[in-house]
């Protein structure tokens, strides 16, 4: 498994709580995304090896493949605050799905908690102590890519509506969210230690 090398190379991970790492399962992430797909194999490896609850152990921050969001206005419709450049990020801890994790570590809580907040095909992976997540697109043309959701700049369909006169196209809740990896190891790949 590439990720693994990857993992170890970047001077490897720990649980959050400093007890031994407890994987998931890939029947666990079943009820979450297609485990057959190739997409998803760098992030499932990472799961079975390494467990949710974890983190690199060294620092790193976070690329960006552009500093734009994903989604950017119009030079003729921007609306109060402009389109947001990247201000920078890390990548926190990662989720999983398992009876042994605490609440708010499992998958299915944040799935729960973000639910109308993120775009309906990402699946949130990660966080970081700044309230931002790190998700996973599970469906269409971005699937398996990796993305960084920023909170500061969350959107707001009643807002957008009160604004523009229309429900918000599914395109402009890309406005907060910026692509950081093709796959987990390619993200990986693109840190960059502190």
């Amino acid at each position: 498994m590439k990720i693994k090398s990857l993992v170890e190379k970047m001077g490897g991970v720990q649980r959050f709580t400093f007890e031994p790492l407890i994987p998931t399962s890939r029947k666990s992430m079943s009820k979450f995304l297609d485990i057959n797909k190739e997409e998803f194999s760098d992030y499932l490896d990472y799961l079975e090896l390494f467990g949710g609850e974890t983190g690199f152990i060294k620092e790193f921050k976070l690329t960006p493949y552009s500093d734009l969001p994903e989604y950017c206005y119009p030079d003729d419709d921007i609306p109060v605050g402009g389109n947001i450049e990247w201000s920078g990020g890390d990548l926190g801890f990662f989720y999983g799905e398992n009876i042994n994790y605490q609440k708010n570590s499992q998958i299915s809580e944040r799935l729960e908690k973000y639910k109308n907040r993120i775009p309906d095909n990402f699946l949130p992976i990660s966080s970081n102590e700044f309230g931002d997540l790190i998700c996973l697109c599970t469906q269409g043309e971005r699937i398996g890519q990796i993305f960084y959701w920023d909170h500061e700049n969350e959107w707001d369909e009643e807002d957008y509506f009160d604004e523009f006169g229309v429900p918000m196209p599914e395109e402009v809740k890309f406005q907060n969210i910026y692509l950081i990896g093709k796959n987990l190891y390619d993200c990986f790949s693109r840190m960059i230690p502190v």
